[in-house]
């Protein structure tokens, strides 16, 4: 392993153990495949990882024995077998409080656990959150495989301008943006692109289907890809060929409100704080009630996680944490509007990393 590798991965490692020390756990079992891979880089189909007091496991099968050994001496790499496994294991470390994801780890695996420990008494704690709460504020690596996700998604944007018309089905257009997100480097989607058009678009996740754009249409298409396992996410909606007076009216509140919250948020705000600043906008335009989702969210290896932005969040912004400021106005039966930029909270202002027109771009 080498040495910028193996600071980075020390460092994501102490975040956990001071978190462990907090609520008493003297051993944590790493289930959620993105917390694993946050703590090790280390990209497989079956490993585990346990994190005690004072060292780290890596556990996995013959099949990637020999891939988990770079990353010795960071991490004890154990091989299970079907005659010693990682229960096994586990019950020779005879912890006194383990930690489990509670939500990521499943009723056997719980099950096996208690069996297995059942001669040392061992207690289990809920550690959901400790290896989430470190993962909000992104290291200098992390960030750069953001922006290039974000990079790519705008490239695919400038792309699907030129293929937009009267008569594209949304299923083509999200086809078309899929396929070349791949082309320009991505490894996959962040999440299944919506490409919402006319009545459509008042439905915030509306799937792609066979509609055919019209001239009128208001298009809104709200996609993400992932490089090098990190995810991006924007939103743009353009309308074709002509726009009435109301859904003019209409894009320029969302756009008024999504420029306020980008200008309101920075370190020290809560989540609710910046979700409130688009959300007054909305309001005091008579669309409150057709806002009915969240500012935004935090992304990284995945594409929703914390923090949150909307009117119940109290976590704090910080620096270097990554969130989406996507507010909508949707008139069922009629149209919708959604903009959304991805953004790093930095010094004192957001990094903004979707370059792509805000503006209303008609077609």
């Amino acid at each position: 392993m080498n040495s910028q590798k193996h600071w980075t991965l020390s460092r994501r490692i102490d975040k956990v153990r001071k978190e462990m020390a907090k609520r008493n756990i003297d051993a944590m079992l790493i289930s959620k495949t993105e917390n694993k891979n946050y703590l090790s880089m280390f990209y497989s189909s079956s490993f585990d990882i346990l994190i005690t007091e004072d060292r780290n496991y890596l556990l996995t099968d013959f099949r990637y024995i020999e891939a988990a050994s770079e990353l010795k001496p960071l991490y004890d790499v154990v091989q299970v077998t079907p005659e010693y496994t990682l229960y096994d294991f586990i019950a020779e470390e005879e912890p006194l409080c383990l930690g489990l994801e509670f939500s990521s780890v499943t009723m056997n695996v719980c099950k096996r656990l208690e069996e297995c420990l059942e001669e040392c008494e061992s207690t289990f704690e809920d550690a959901d959150g400790i290896v989430e709460k470190g993962r909000m504020v992104k290291d200098e690596e992390e960030l750069d495989k953001i922006r290039q996700a974000a990079r790519i998604a705008d490239e695919a944007f400038s792309y699907i301008l030129g293929e937009i018309r009267p008569g594209v089905s949304e299923k083509e257009i999200a086809w078309l943006l899929e396929r070349r997100m791949r082309d320009l480097g991505a490894s996959g989607l962040s999440f299944d692109t919506i490409c919402a058009s006319g009545v459509r678009s008042s439905m915030p996740h509306a799937h792609p289907t066979e509609e055919l754009i019209q001239n009128g249409d208001f298009v809104t298409m709200d996609f993400g890809c992932v490089y090098e396992g990190y995810c991006s996410d924007m939103t743009r909606t353009v309308a074709v060929g002509r726009v009435s007076d109301e859904q003019r009216a209409v894009y320029d509140v969302v756009l008024k409100a999504q420029r306020a919250a980008c200008e309101a948020i920075r370190p020290g705000v809560t989540g609710q704080q910046a979700d409130a600043a688009a959300r007054d906008i909305i309001a005091a335009a008579g669309y409150g009630r057709y806002f009915g989702h969240a500012l935004g969210h935090g992304v990284g290896l995945e594409i929703h996680e914390a923090p949150t932005a909307n009117p119940r969040s109290i976590e704090v912004l910080d620096k270097n944490m990554l969130i989406t400021i996507e507010p909508g106005i949707y008139l069922p039966k009629k149209f919708g509007v959604r903009i959304e930029d991805l953004s790093i909270v930095g010094d004192s202002a957001i990094i903004n990393l979707v370059t792509s027109e805000k503006e209303l771009i008609i077609l």
